[in-house]
């Protein structure tokens, strides 16, 4: 193979959800995220009329694209029939946070009934992470390297991380 050829960065993950109005909630409304794109309805009908029979599928092409800080695109596909997922440990995205906004995560999402595990430190010291799920069961951790708070240890338990 060529050694002129290299990957330059990740561009997107895609994560399915089964409700685009909730979905663009949790992640732009309560944790923040920046909105690139909706891809409703009306809009992938004005670019791609041809495939007017795939809106309507259960593997919707309809979709959000959002950035979380200044990582890739995550795109929030439309499954119809998804119903979700227990959390499990992997797979799972992690973002960065700075170290005094933690805390504060860690209330909002309280507040919002988001069941989460931690603080918790499985690195050096200083690191510390929060683990949630999403509506549909995709754990998600916020982590920082200089937190100064108490700490659980260990792994969390994303048994305890389904949304009621």
């Amino acid at each position: 193979m060529p050694s002129s050829l290299a990957l330059e960065a990740l561009h997107h993950i895609t994560l399915p959800v089964s409700d685009l109005q909730r979905a663009e909630a949790f992640y732009v409304g309560l944790l923040g995220a920046t909105l690139v794109r909706r891809v409703d309805r009306e809009t992938f009908l004005r670019h791609l009329p041809a495939r007017a029979a795939e809106v309507d599928a259960a593997n919707s092409p309809l979709h959000l694209s959002i950035k979380l800080g200044d990582g890739p695109e995550v795109q929030l596909f439309l499954q119809r029939d998804y119903t979700g997922r227990r959390p499990t440990p992997h797979p799972h995205l992690a973002v960065y946070v700075d170290a005094d906004q933690l805390d504060a995560f860690a209330l909002r999402l309280a507040r919002a009934g988001v069941p989460c595990d931690g603080p918790r430190r499985l690195g050096p010291p200083g690191q510390a992470s929060l683990y949630f799920a999403d509506p549909w069961g995709q754990l998600l951790e916020l982590v920082t390297t200089d937190y100064q708070g108490e700490t659980l240890s260990g792994p969390p338990d994303p048994s305890r991380l389904a949304h009621p």
